[in-house]
This record gives structure tokens, C-alpha cells and sequence, in this order.
């Protein structure tokens, strides 16, 4: 279960009712955000205000001129050994919320499973908006590998030609993900159907309609409308290192001045947190929720390599 701690409570089974909603929503976020598992992070639970900076350190790509040779008069006196990790300062800039509510009526004929439903269509709808902020981020700091691909003749050859352009980068070998479009991915998913190897069959994955295998040393994900976003491809690659997203809890008034109820949770093992606030408004006659999340991201560029790297598919 998440670690949670609220604020005031509004009714009895409050706690209980707010943590069943935060589960849902971290549970459903945490899965459409799956990109995040292959991204750097730096997660927690404390409160922090919006727009209030903090530094986090990535491991730069490091070369063979970094190491030297062992000399008895100088012994193990290196001169680049602070280069590994590149401070990044980032700020947490953007503070997104989706909400629900349920009427009087609702609300007495519906059960906490219900009121959770809500709150992981609410969860998918923020996942996909911070989805979209990542790979904007992503796409203002790419470099397009090769010419213009048609979409017709995308290919796995192509996915090779990134993990090329990595190589000649010496980026790191593990780590690598790439994001398709729902267009390019089903594209590929057809020419894989011409692959015959006795010894790497890709039929059943092919069959399901999922690559839930590795291609090309790249984890692949899809993003349905990567190609609408600012850059017009379908296809961007990176590493841990390429892109990078800070999150925190916002800060709130003390529980004697709020007029509602306030929960966090954080996810034990990433400590991606998220928070839930709720209030009934006697007017409208409705209890009314609000699920955000606050964040900062980030492409990282330690002034020497290239990070991040995209096919221009049309």
C-alpha cells in the first residue's frame, strides 16, 4: 500500500476512503507513466513549494581518456575524477491537477471501489499529460539521426541505426529506451512478421500485438500522439541519463485552516508521490476531489555528448 498521511478528515471512514483512492491513482499512474522505470529520477514525499529549485546529480558518459596510468611518484592521483556525476538543477515548475466529484445522489449510491474507479481514469488522464511534458522536453533537445524515413518503410533496420548513432556517442549499452508512436510501433510490428530464426521466435509477441521483448537493446514503449507533439517524429531514443524528473508534494495550509481533506501517498519503491484533495460543498451539494502532482523535468546536456536521439518518420 502506498505510505500515506492526511490532513483533516471529513468523515469517519476518511483515511480509509482517501487511501483506497491514492492507490488506485498511483497504481494506474505509475503503469501509463511506464517510461519513468528507464528515466532518472529523484522522488519523495516531503513538501516543497512550487517553483522552489532543487539539485540532482546524473552520471555523465564517461571515456577511455579518463583513465590513467598508474604512476609511482604520483600514485593514485587522478585528474578527473569529479567528472563521473553532472549537478542538475531543476526546478519544480509545473504543478498539474484533474478533478471529480460525485453528487449527493452519487455518493449514496456508491461504494469506495466505485469512487476509486474515478480516481484511475482521473490518474491516466495526468499520466498522459505528464507524458506529453516529458517527451516535449525530450524533443527540444534531440538530434535527428539520418534523413527523412517514410513510414511505410520504418523498419527494425532503423531501430539498429539509432542504437548506432548511441554507439558512436559511447553512450551507455544498458539503460536504453525508446518511445514510438502507435503509427511507427504497428509499422514495426508488420516487418517483424517477415523475421524467420529458429532460434528467436516473435510470433506469440507479435500475435498479442506487444514488443515485450527488448529490440535493438532499447526498451520500447508507445505513446499515442508523439508524432503531434513540437518535432513531428515518431521515434526518440535516450538513456538513464537523457532525460531527467524531480517530484514533490506540494505544500499546504496546516490542518486548522483547511476547509476539506488532505492526503499524500508516495510509491514505496520509485517514491513518486502524489496528492488528494477532497471537500464537500454544501451548496452545490457534491463532494468534490482534485488529484495533482508536482514536477519539474529536464534533458540534461553535460556540454560534449549528445543525449537524445530521434527519426524524423513521416
Amino acid at each position: 500500500m502506498a505510505n500515506l498521511a492526511s490532513g483533516g478528515t471529513l468523515y469517519p471512514n476518511g483515511n480509509l476512503q482517501s487511501d483506497v483512492i491514492l492507490q488506485e491513482a498511483l497504481d494506474t499512474f505509475s503503469k501509463d507513466l511506464g517510461i519513468l522505470g528507464s528515466i532518472h529520477r529523484d522522488f519523495g514525499g516531503e513538501a516543497m513549494r512550487f517553483n522552489q529549485s532543487l539539485q540532482t546529480r546524473i552520471f555523465s558518459v564517461r571515456d577511455k581518456t579518463d583513465v590513467e596510468d598508474f604512476a609511482q611518484a604520483t600514485g593514485y592521483t587522478p585528474g578527473n575524477e569529479d567528472s563521473d556525476m553532472d549537478p542538475v538543477t531543476i526546478t519544480l515548475d509545473k504543478h498539474k491537477f484533474i478533478k471529480f466529484h460525485l453528487t449527493d445522489i452519487e455518493r449514496e449510491q456508491t461504494e469506495v471501489s466505485w469512487i476509486a474507479d474515478a480516481a484511475k481514469h482521473a490518474s491516466h488522464a495526468l499520466a498522459r499529460k505528464v507524458t506529453e511534458d516529458l517527451l516535449e522536453v525530450a524533443l527540444a533537445a534531440d538530434t535527428t539521426v539520418g534523413g527523412a524515413i517514410s513510414l511505410a518503410a520504418f523498419d527494425t533496420d532503423d531501430i539498429f541505426g539509432l542504437a548506432q548513432a548511441m554507439d558512436q556517442e559511447n553512450m551507455p549499452s544498458a539503460g536504453r529506451w525508446l518511445v514510438l508512436d502507435v503509427d511507427a510501433y504497428y509499422q514495426l510490428i508488420k516487418t517483424m512478421t517477415t523475421i524467420s530464426n529458429a532460434s528467436f521466435d516473435v510470433k506469440p509477441g507479435i500475435n498479442r500485438a506487444l514488443l515485450d521483448q527488448t529490440l535493438g537493446g532499447f526498451q520500447v514503449y508507445v505513446f499515442n500522439g508523439l508524432n503531434g507533439l513540437t518535432g513531428g517524429t515518431k521515434a526518440l531514443a535516450g538513456y538513464e541519463g537523457s532525460l531527467a524528473m524531480v517530484n514533490r508534494l506540494p505544500e499546504f495550509a496546516d490542518a486548522s485552516m483547511q476547509i476539506g481533506d488532505i492526503a499524500n501517498a508516495s510509491e514505496p519503491s520509485s517514491g513518486l508521490s502524489l496528492q488528494l484533495r477532497r471537500k464537500y460543498d454544501v451548496f452545490a451539494a457534491r463532494e468534490e476531489y482534485a488529484l495533482t502532482i508536482m514536477y519539474g523535468l529536464k534533458a540534461p546536456n553535460d556540454g560534449t555528448t549528445n543525449r537524445l536521439f530521434s527519426l524524423n518518420i513521416s
